[in-house]
């Protein structure tokens, strides 16, 4: 790796001189109860594969935004606009023309008075809803793929993230009326592996009311997590699952409720939370609070993976360099199959990390998806995670082990 930055829904530094680029609990307990009862269509209980982790299964949930921190956020304005920097309006016309506006849409967007170059020579354009409707699949993708260089283009720069494309699963039992996901449904775009949406102003016009803005809002910030469950009982072997979820006996905090849980008559289903360590265990399922943002920056996917083994958060793994100095120092580089603990760097073609996250069992990671105080700690998929970070053309996954002090 040769450094971190923290990717986008953020950007990490020089990781690896000899590689390619490395580039609490009653809050917690109300936010898993709300996303508890806010389940989808596809909460059907699924299992892991075999292994070392023992036997596993799992069922999707949805978490939104509290509203203690969605309050502090003023709403976006309902009038969808298109910046973009270092352009000149020759290259916009031809553009724009590339990706289906006639002369007469060209014409309208560009000599609009309120597209004149700002002082930075921004150029800010302002389309009707028509003009964003009426793009082809084909030419909604590269314009948007232009507008995400840019991060005056919040909603394009960081789209809202539709896992596999299900809207109808996504919006269940959302505030967002059948009009308006139709709407959704429509603009909903297609990068890599994953599919987006960033047309937020534009469905917001539909809202009657500010308090009806903030519940579609609110809704829109959905993310899809895991509740996931180890099936254990006296037939299990029990020293191989200790020495797993201790990460071989050098985290064994777990390990009392592991051991009752496996001499429970019949068998117990334990909630995987309690199988973390302490730190992640007191952040999944939960939202940036004042007291983890008293840095004045807010926690992002490497210092959630770097500190995963920690008893007290590192607030100096916000600094990138120093976190990329801890990856040198404190951890190896590692080939499948991981194990618990294990840190999944994302690379993108240039050896530089813009994600992390870190393996749990078999398809579980841990991760935080975004630098943002509306992006919670979440156990999930890797395949969402993959979905949403797959953005980045010819990226790959480099795995990282942490090496442990003698007794430590």
């Amino acid at each position: 790796m040769k450094r971190f930055y923290s990717g986008s829904p953020r950007h990490f530094h020089n990781l690896m001189p000899s590689f390619p680029n490395l580039r609490r609990s009653l809050a917690s307990a109300l936010l898993l109860l709300a996303a508890l009862t806010a389940h989808a269509q596809d909460n059907a209980v699924m299992h892991c594969q075999p292994g070392p982790w023992g036997r596993i299964d799992y069922h999707y949930i949805y978490i939104s935004v509290p509203n203690s921190i969605l309050d502090a956020f003023p709403m976006p304005a309902p009038i969808t606009h298109w910046s973009f920097a270092d352009r000149k309006a020759d290259w916009l016309r031809t553009f724009l023309a590339s990706v289906g506006f006639d002369q007469a849409a060209v014409d309208r967007l560009i000599t609009d008075p309120r597209s004149a170059p700002d002082e930075e020579g921004i150029i800010t354009l302002y389309p009707t809803e028509a003009d964003v409707l009426g793009l082809s699949d084909a030419n909604r993708l590269t314009l948007y793929l232009e507008l995400a260089k840019y991060t005056q283009n919040s909603f394009f720069h960081d789209p809202i993230f539709i896992p596999d494309n299900n809207v109808d699963a996504w919006l269940q039992d959302s505030a967002i009326p059948k009009n308006v996901a139709d709407i959704i449904r429509k603009l909903t775009y297609h990068v890599g592996d994953g599919y987006f949406f960033s047309d937020l102003r534009l469905v917001l016009k539909y809202a009657n009311s500010d308090t009806q803005a903030r519940d579609w809002v609110k809704s829109l910030t959905r993310v899809r997590g895991v509740v996931a469950n180890l099936e254990v009982g006296p037939s299990d072997d029990l020293p191989a699952l200790e020495r797993y979820w201790s990460a071989d006996f050098h985290r064994p905090d777990s390990l009392p409720m592991l051991d009752a849980a496996a001499k429970t008559p019949g068998g117990s289903s334990l909630d995987l939370v309690h199988l973390l360590p302490p730190l992640p265990r007191k952040l999944v399922y939960s939202y940036v609070t004042p007291d983890i943002e008293r840095t004045g920056q807010t926690p992002n996917c490497h210092w959630t993976s770097l500190n995963f083994f920690n008893y007290t958060q590192q607030n100096i793994l916000l600094d990138l360099k120093l976190a990329t100095s801890q990856v040198l120092d404190n951890y190896e580089m590692v080939s499948p199959p991981y194990t618990f603990g294990d840190v999944l760097f994302f690379l993108n073609a240039q050896g530089d990390a813009y994600h992390s996250c870190v393996y749990i069992a078999d398809d579980l990671v841990f991760t935080k998806n975004g630098e943002n105080e509306i992006m919670p700690w979440l156990l999930t998929t890797i395949g969402d995670v993959k979905q949403l970070y797959s953005r980045e053309p010819n990226y790959r996954i480099q795995a990282f082990r942490r090496k442990w002090p003698e007794g430590g």
